[in-house]
């Protein structure tokens, strides 16, 4: 049997407060269901209990440990205009990466936990990823706030007998779009649990992060969902892009999220 995983990863924003992500997989295991919130990551034993449908999110799911239910309709998704992967998608990677949708407006409302949280003009966004493996060392970072979005993975590639770090960061507004990767010459200045730098030419992009923690996922390994990362969901963050001495964008979010494997 091929071994393999497909992930793709929705992320609900409101603006009272609450965010969560469903993760709708399938690996050598079979269909996964996952779904965390600020309060903890959870397996979802009803693999039907979200549905998608265009651009409609049905939830019910009910188990001792979680209950949520309701709808959220997502409206018009802004990809990015280039492949993100570039290059680097002609190559037998272990792991391949993409976006669907930087941003786009939600609207709906769901039940929590018996409490209802409004998600009218609220803000999401979707990524997928393919391959056989996670990168055994890794950074995954997002934040989503109204028309901005940043997306971030600094990762561990082998190929054949050589091993490198790997870039991909995009930042999309409803104006521009600024690729920071490997394969258009970025290259890491700075990598800590704290702080992230990473420089392009005459650009350099810093995120701080202002908090940490997480809760347990199921990820991929050989195939199959044998392995656990760390999300944490809800991270203070603050993210600066800097062309020279001029600030281009300087942004606090709240609700970003952060996946941190790289020690």
């Amino acid at each position: 049997m091929k071994k393999y995983f497909f992930g793709k990863y929705y992320k609900f924003v409101n603006n009272h407060g609450f965010s969560f992500a469903v993760i709708i997989s399938e690996s050598n295991d079979g269909p996964e269901l996952q779904v965390i919130t600020p309060d903890g990551a959870h397996v979802i034993n009803d693999k039907s209990a979200v549905k998608v449908n265009n651009q409609e999110i049905s939830f019910n799911i009910k188990q001792d440990d979680i209950s949520l239910t309701g709808l959220i309709t997502l409206g018009s998704l802004n990809p990015l205009k280039k492949r993100v992967m570039g290059p680097f998608s002609i190559l037998p990677l272990e792991c391949k990466h993409e976006v669907y949708s930087m941003f786009h407006t939600l609207n709906g409302n769901i039940t929590y936990n018996q409490k209802t949280y409004s998600f009218n003009d609220g803000v999401g966004y979707i990524e997928g990823d393919r391959g056989v493996n996670f990168p055994k060392k890794y950074i995954w970072y997002n934040s989503v706030k109204n028309n901005q979005s940043v997306t971030l993975a600094i990762a561990t590639i082998p190929i054949a007998f050589i091993k490198f770090i790997g870039i991909l960061c995009f930042i999309k507004t409803n104006k521009d779009e600024y690729y920071l990767c490997t394969y258009n010459c970025a290259k890491r200045v700075k990598i800590t649990p704290n702080e992230i730098i990473i420089k392009k030419g005459k650009y350099r992009f810093t995120i701080k992060v202002l908090s940490d923690g997480g809760h347990l996922l199921k990820a991929p390994t050989q195939g199959r969902m044998s392995r656990y990362i760390k999300e944490n969901i809800k991270v203070k963050t603050s993210y600066t892009l800097k062309k020279g001495e001029e600030v281009l964008i300087e942004t606090t979010d709240e609700y970003s999220s952060l996946e941190y494997m790289f020690d």
